[in-house]
């Protein structure tokens, strides 16, 4: 397989922490390199900074970073740029460090109940090219990431780069996603089991693959370059065949438990409800999901008949008819605040995040459900933490999962996985 731009960033700061903490003598210059590129590309990575501003932020001495920056810009990951405003000085012109985001891209595929987009996208995370997708149900795996890419060959071609150039692919999967061995588990909305992804990936485009859980990959992409840069502690919540969210706690992704699964679309909201299809009763996915808002708004009248599976407007149709004054779309909107509000006070109570992300079908309700949410939840958690709830849509929209799927490719195979502490530096 290609090989990643330097194999060296993948040495992992825990690693690093891990034998520190044992009582090594030393650490090999590899792995001290290794670390301060990390450091320092992943400082990079929410902006342009001086030398001077990356030795003050990372701890690093400013010889290190006059060094590590000098392999840098070698390797063609970061270039000096003229800062965005400086005053006029006499002497030498002041210089900024920068990533070299539009020399290396990654490619990127969100895999969804019915639903496949593609993209190109750059280490900023700026969408070269990309391509959505509705696909019918059922659908056999192959065909689908056949499909896929077909998809991301014809992006490649209308962004203009040279497939040899691209770092790796990330691939966001609904279901349960076994990201050591990149397989994808199970999807029940899928239908599908063991559909070992990265392998066919790897035959069919010759590239480095990283699969992960779609909304895992969601909230990483939120944490590295949308609405949580900077925060340590974030929940993305999905909602459209299925409900599923993605944690961010201490700056990382949230992988403990089996798969480090955060089903909570199997909540219990309804007690002796719906039977579900993960065989309990009353689950939040039996009351909330695109297939059952439909139906809804078909009962009240607010839509005559069943829009058809590839047409999104009903999401627009029932925002404008809310935002209308229309009494039965309001008392639907209240319906959902209510299960949503129900499922999120307890993330709340459970995890106190600093910040509650909403994709999917709830990012397409939010101009008439956000505000709701945000006067329904406070009142009912323990009044220390009603100031510190922090409720906003997604930064990404309907991108969020391909944004996802490249976020953890370029953690992979660019910069590594967070460190902890990053956060608190900036």
């Amino acid at each position: 397989m290609p090989a990643a731009i330097d194999s060296s960033v993948r040495v992992t700061y825990f690693s690093y922490m891990q034998n520190k903490s044992n009582g090594a003598s030393h650490l090999s210059s590899m792995a001290v390199r290794s670390h301060n590129r990390r450091v320092l590309l992943q400082l990079l990575r929410t902006g342009d900074l001086s030398r001077r501003e990356l030795a003050q932020t990372s701890g690093l001495s400013p010889a290190a970073v006059t060094n590590v920056v000098a392999e840098l810009i070698d390797d063609g990951l970061v270039l000096d740029v003229a800062p965005e405003s400086r005053l006029t000085k006499l002497g030498r012109p002041s210089t900024n460090v920068a990533l070299a985001a539009d020399e290396h891209f990654v490619l990127a595929a969100q895999i969804g109940a019915g639903v496949l987009q593609v993209g190109v996208i750059d280490m900023a995370s700026h969408v070269l090219a990309s391509e959505l997708v509705d696909f019918p149900l059922p659908a056999e795996p192959e065909e689908v990431m056949d499909l896929a890419v077909v998809m991301l060959k014809r992006v490649m071609e209308t962004a203009g780069v040279n497939p040899s150039k691209a770092l790796g692919l990330g691939v966001g999967a609904a279901g349960l996603v076994d990201a050591e061995a990149r397989i994808n588990l199970n999807s029940q909305n899928l239908g599908w089991s063991n559909v070992h992804m990265a392998d066919y990936f790897e035959h069919a485009l010759d590239i480095d693959v990283v699969v992960d859980h779609n909304v895992r990959a969601m909230a990483a992409g939120e944490s590295r370059y949308g609405a949580g840069q900077g925060l340590e502690s974030i929940v993305f919540v999905y909602i459209r065949s299925g409900v599923g969210a993605g944690l961010i706690l201490g700056g990382s992704e949230y992988r403990g438990g089996t798969h480090g699964a955060a089903e909570i679309g199997h909540m219990r909201v309804v007690p002796g409800g719906e039977h579900c299809n993960c065989g309990g009763h009353g689950c939040l996915e039996t009351v909330i999901n695109d297939r059952v808002i439909r139906a809804r708004m078909v009962e009240l009248g607010i839509l005559a008949s069943h829009p058809a599976p590839d047409d999104h407007s009903w999401t627009t149709i029932f925002v404008e008819r809310v935002e209308a004054g229309d009494e039965r779309a309001i008392a639907l909107r209240d319906e959902i605040v209510q299960y949503v509000a129900s499922a999120l006070l307890n993330i709340i109570n459970l995890l106190n995040p600093q910040l509650i992300v909403l994709g999917g079908l709830l990012f397409d309700l939010s101009p008439v459900i956000v505000d709701e949410l945000r006067r329904t939840i406070p009142g009912q958690v323990l009044p220390l933490l009603r100031d510190s709830i922090r409720i906003e849509p997604s930064h990404f929209g309907s991108d969020a999962g391909m944004i996802g799927a490249a976020t953890v490719a370029l953690d992979r195979f660019v910069f590594g996985p967070p460190i902890l502490n990053l956060a608190r530096a900036l």
